[in-house]
């Protein structure tokens, strides 16, 4: 992928976490902290952490749906961390020529395109990498540690641009069915919504027709 396509979408993630962020709460660059999003980050890669094999006194079999969902969670609060940092950039005063997004998406494109692919093994020890420099709050290292697990655990960037944005519209679908008041039913036709999400992205063949796809699928009141 170019440049510029890899900076359209990153762009396009960066508005609709807004939007959901927003959504929740109009509010939420002047409410949230930093140390919100970096303590998400790190609970996250634990989660991704538990889909992996690193009990040695059991056997564990990897669900890469299970992967690549957690990795995309952990997304979520990357890109509200970017916000959130962006807007503070440009409260503070700082260089207006520049922002925090302009230094994080080449970055973050930097790392994925030389980065190599690992073995479970390694991606362990990046996983938990990453928990370390989220409880470290050192964002660039966490990038780089992110962007490594993203060369591991999908195919391309793409893949998971595809996920998150259909992510993205679960966790709206989420708000509007009760998400935050505790009503939401998270079953849907007798699997977890996010498994079941999965399974409907399969059969989307691109971005146009997903929001169209995922919502009546999940219009099952």
């Amino acid at each position: 992928m170019e440049f510029l396509e890899f900076k359209e979408k990153m762009l396009k993630c960066l508005q609709l976490q807004d939007e959901l962020n927003s959504k929740i709460n109009k509010d939420w660059k002047d409410v949230r902290t930093e140390k919100d999003f970096y303590r998400a980050i790190w609970l996250e890669a634990a989660e991704l952490m538990e889909e992996l094999p690193w009990k040695w006194w059991k056997k564990t079999e990897i669900d890469y749906d299970n992967l690549q969902l957690e990795a995309v969670d952990i997304f979520h609060f990357l890109l509200s961390l970017t916000l959130l940092k962006d807007y503070k950039w440009k409260k503070s005063g700082l260089d207006q020529s520049i922002s925090y997004t302009d230094v994080m998406i080449p970055f973050f494109y930097l790392v994925l395109k030389v980065s190599n692919r690992f073995n479970i093994d390694e991606l362990i020890v990046k996983v938990e990498e990453l928990a370390e420099q989220s409880l470290l709050k050192k964002d660039t290292a966490m990038f780089l540690r992110f962007a490594e697990i993203v060369k591991t655990v999908f195919e391309d960037f793409n893949q998971m641009y595809l996920l998150y944005v259909g992510k993205n519209i679960l966790n709206h679908i989420r708000q509007e069915y009760g998400y935050n008041t505790g009503t939401y039913k998270k079953v849907i036709n007798g699997l977890e919504d996010n498994k079941y999400l999965i399974q409907v992205i399969k059969q989307v063949q691109s971005e146009k027709e997903l929001e169209k796809v995922i919502r009546k699928a999940f219009d099952v009141d």
